[in-house]
């Protein structure tokens, strides 16, 4: 057979472009507040069954393409607004112009989400448990990486770079991650550790961040064992976009002597800048930042900068190109272990202080986009994440410890209606980790998958999914896993305000080349291989409820869940007590479990008055020592309170609550003075923003913000000293 022109496949695109846009409607639009009339920038209009959507411009204005002729429904969500829908009859050809209204609401909460289903669609129709950050929540909380974003949302545990979703995750020395983390879509686990780089993501560009909780390696594969931290980018709008951010701080000294390790006051600072724009078919985003701060403990420093960009090209009416690339580098001291409780600001007495920690990381994509029809859209990513990190001493690279690791993958993914009552989202991916590395040798990982999953409205209130993926992992010179991941689930519909949910799913996790190769000392502690460690792998479910009502005395939301992780040759650092040195092994622990429930409640106390809570508790047990399960709390609380006194000015507080880690592993003792101290955390942090446009008719914000505001003392790894308190002065400009 003979091989197909590519110039053949681009004119079939191109005509099947043509032949789509000369069959649809365009659909222009002005959205506005009802009570005030004032146009409403950042809404979000998507056309119910489809992938076509925009977003508002300052003026409030949108335009939706490719719309199909005959009866649609339109669904429009802004936070701070309730969400709304009409349906309009269109014509093919037609230039429709409408004007829409939103009603003010006192609850910000979520209605569209793209993560659950790897498509759009409405919150209520996700059968398992979804939390969003959205970019105003990251913006007053003035966060600068967005790892802390994860710390206020219910159910979720972070324990530096290791983020733990419902007790998923313990402590691992920072290797493999149980939580998959994208940006619009493309994978960012590094192809060595299989960790999350917190310090690349673009924390002025992000949109919303999307937490799906329970597995997901029925459609995101490997590393979704216990769930999915999605990120998603802001849109450009015709209207310039400038933001601009810098703000200073300081750690406060210590209250015991023993611990106060400098002279002068340990200070922070940064600064982040984005433009973002669209120009005709063309939308430009660029954003960049710097990172310096002191620390709060001895030989903990470090600078950082950034850099972020994206554009994007609408190449017809159905065809859209997107680029992406970021990239950043940092220069750290390397605290690694406290030198015991007595001096837990100080590292070990056998550090060298000259020695630094240099990292760089950059990553690229391509995502092109196409519109076949109203409900058929392909969509194709290619994208490659490459990590670096070396030792140096006294500026001198240490070939000891060194390593630099590719990540590239590749998916394809179709989405089409089936019939008038079902979705099938089907799709194929390859990921392939290129690891050279005095650490963990030279090794080449790769992943083949493909997966397909279907949604069916059985009723206008019920609607089943059912789903499967299938992934072949194969490590060099090892032989092949290959895993399957299913997935089922259903939502119920119970009134306007009420639904239920139900899931069920497997995860898995491939052991990264870390875990399988890694041979160094790391502080105290010689990490030896084990190439024989096998996946590992989850059955998730979770039965849940949702309610929320403006007609009650007090607007309330409550969302109730509970849910059981079995686990299944769990992957875990442990002492390898056969050997002399007792090294540090990951190996397979046999079979775990993680009962629990969580219940989240939003509700406004006065018009101006807000308050959120979130509770976990969890059982998490190992079942081959009946025992409690390593590095997890049972109990995980958040409270957020909001005060809007006066229009320009607002005032925030959060409340953590972690309760204290049972159980640890009592061989740490051996190398690291006190290392199985641990108490319960309680951490309050409080925020103050002035708003001067309504007094000064400037674009210019201020914010005081207090961390840890009672210097609540604690650890969140072994033998290391929580962040203690600092205050931050932040002036934002937009």
């Amino acid at each position: 057979m003979k091989t197909i022109s590519p110039v053949l496949v681009v004119l079939f695109v191109l005509a099947s472009s043509a032949i789509v846009s000369a069959q649809t409607a365009v659909i222009n639009g002005t959205i506005t507040d009802r009570e005030t009339g004032e146009a409403i920038a950042g809404a979000t209009i998507r056309l119910e069954g489809t992938q076509l959507g925009a977003v508002t411009g300052q003026k409030g204005r949108f335009t939706v393409k490719s719309v199909p002729s005959g009866t649609i429904r339109l669904r429009i969500s802004m936070i701070g607004y309730e969400p709304a829908t009409t349906t309009l009859i269109v014509q093919t050809g037609e230039q429709k112009e409408i004007v829409l209204t939103l009603l003010p609401s006192q609850l910000h909460s979520a209605e569209i989400v793209v993560s659950a289903s790897k498509r759009i669609q409405a919150a209520q129709d996700v059968p398992i448990s979804i939390s969003v950050v959205n970019a105003k929540d990251i913006e007053d909380r003035g966060l600068t990486r967005l790892d802390d974003a994860l710390r206020y949302v219910s159910g979720i545990s972070v324990q530096r770079d290791q983020v733990s979703i419902r007790g998923a995750s313990g402590f691992a020395f920072g290797v493999g991650s149980r939580v998959a983390v994208l940006l619009d879509g493309f994978p960012l686990l590094s192809g060595d550790n299989g960790d999350i780089k917190f310090d690349v993501l673009p924390v002025a560009d992000v949109e919303r961040i999307e937490i799906v909780k329970g597995a997901g390696s029925a459609l995101y594969g490997t590393g979704a064992l216990g769930g999915v931290v999605s990120l998603v980018t802001k849109e450009a709008t015709t209207t310039p976009s400038f933001y601009v951010r810098t703000y200073g701080g300081f750690w406060t000294e210590p209250r015991f002597d023993d611990w106060k390790w400098s002279e002068s006051t340990p200070v922070l600072s940064g600064a982040d800048v984005r433009y973002a724009q669209r120009l005709g078919d063309v939308s430009v985003s660029i954003s960049g930042g710097i990172r310096n701060d002191d620390g709060y403990r001895d030989y903990d420093g470090y600078n950082r900068g950034f850099g972020y960009t994206k554009v994007q090209w609408q190449a017809s009416e159905t065809s859209t190109f997107t680029l992406f690339g970021f990239g950043t580098s940092e220069a750290r001291e390397n605290f690694v272990y406290w030198n015991g409780l007595r001096q837990a600001t100080f590292p070990q007495d056998d550090v060298n202080r000259q020695q630094r920690l240099h990292t760089s990381k950059v990553a690229g994509g391509l995502h092109w986009q196409e519109q076949f029809t109203s409900s058929s859209v392909l969509s194709v990513r290619f994208g490659t994440f490459r990590t670096h990190f070396e030792d140096r001493i006294a500026g001198t690279k240490v070939d000891s410890n060194t390593s630099t690791a590719w990540s590239h993958n590749a998916e394809a993914q179709y989405t089409t209606d089936l019939t008038s009552i079902s979705v099938l989202t089907t799709g194929l991916a390859v990921r392939v980790n290129d690891v050279g590395s005095d650490v963990y040798g030279n090794q080449i990982q790769s992943v083949i998958s493909a997966y397909a999953q279907s949604e069916i409205t059985i009723l206008p209130n019920l609607i089943a999914t059912v789903g499967l993926r299938a992934d072949r992992e194969e490590t060099y010179t090892l032989p092949s896993q290959f895993e399957l991941s299913p997935k089922a689930g259903v939502t119920f519909e119970i009134d306007d305000n009420t639904v239920a949910r139900a899931s069920v799913g497997r995860g898995f996790r491939a052991a990264t080349v870390a875990e399988r190769y890694a041979r160094i000392r790391y502080g105290a502690f010689a990490v030896a291989p084990n190439p024989s460690i096998r996946p590992e792998s989850s059955w998730s479910g979770e039965i849940g409820i949702r309610h929320t009502t403006h007609h009650w005395i007090l607007p309330v939301e409550i969302d109730v869940a509970f849910f059981d992780n079995e686990l299944y040759d769990l992957i875990e650092p442990t002492f390898d007590v056969t050997s002399s040195t007792a090294p540090i092994v990951f190996t397979n622990l046999q079979r775990a479990r993680i009962l629990g429930i969580e219940a989240v409640l939003r509700s406004m106390l006065l018009p101006n008055l807000g308050v959120e809570l979130g509770i976990t508790a969890m059982s998490p047990r190992d079942l081959l020592l009946n025992d409690v399960l390593k590095y997890r709390s049972s109990i995980l609380w958040y409270n957020r309170f909001s005060w809007q006194p006066l229009s320009w000015l607002d005032v925030q507080m959060d409340y953590r609550f972690t309760s204290r880690v049972e159980r640890v592993n009592e061989r740490l003792n051996l190398f690291v003075t006190e290392a199985d101290l641990r108490v319960p955390s309680h951490i309050v942090d409080a925020r103050l923003f002035i708003d001067l446009k309504p007094l000064l008719s400037t674009n210019l914000r201020l914010g005081l913000l207090g961390r840890n505001i009672f210097d609540y003392y604690s650890t969140d790894i072994p033998a290391n000293l929580a962040p203690t308190r600092s205050f931050v002065v932040q002036v934002e400009w937009r």
